[in-house]
């Protein structure tokens, strides 16, 4: 399998939510192609270059953490998540920050049918924008930003300012959008959710 060239791009996967409308059971802990729905980004993400990789996480004791390692990234624990994403995504544009990334990768450990194709694309698009934000939207429909999304180095300081649970949505607004199947961009927040997205899988 070809890797993209080494370059200044740096990935955070936020992976600190409480998952509350999954129910008692950890949702990124449950069953994802045979494994847990958690890593399934970071194995996506593996199989290209990053200057740096984190997982932003509630607790450094996850289950999924021998796998994010194996897959080369390094836990970086949220103290502040019950407070919500957007303290995620703050803690990423933090790391970024003291690394001096030019570009950060943010996804959400929520969202295993991103494909690589879709995060190459993404990289492609804002290469060599120090100020653009670049962010996936469904092929086909209305052009609702989400995530995943890159932000340039000059948007990391707005960024480390966020807080609460709208996360960088407001940010995405004048974004460049790159459009991926809708079905590649399914979050899983229910077990509905999952055997949906399992379905898709298979």
């Amino acid at each position: 399998m070809n890797m993209v060239e080494p370059g200044p791009v740096s990935v955070a996967v936020l992976a600190a939510g409480h998952s509350r409308r999954f129910g008692m059971q950890d949702k990124l802990a449950a069953k994802f192609r045979g494994e847990m729905l958690g890593v399934q980004v970071c194995r996506t993400l593996s199989t290209l270059s990053f200057a740096h990789r984190w997982v932003i996480t509630a607790s450094h004791a996850h289950a999924c953490r021998p796998a994010w390692q194996r897959a080369g990234f390094t836990l970086a624990v949220n103290n502040n998540a019950e407070s919500g994403m957007g303290t995620s995504v703050a803690k990423a544009a933090e790391l970024a920050s003291s690394v001096n990334a030019r570009r950060l990768l943010i996804c959400l450990a929520d969202m295993p049918l991103v494909t690589q194709t879709h995060f190459r694309a993404l990289i492609a698009q804002s290469d060599g924008a120090d100020a653009l934000s670049v962010t996936a939207t469904r092929a086909g429909q209305n052009g609702q930003p989400m995530p995943p999304a890159i932000f340039g180095y000059a948007l990391l300081p707005q960024l480390a300012r966020i807080s609460g649970d709208i996360g960088a949505r407001a940010m995405l607004r004048r974004a460049a959008w790159v459009a991926a199947p809708p079905e590649t961009l399914i979050d899983i927040d229910t077990p509905a959710a999952l055997n949906r997205a399992n379905r898709v899988a298979d």
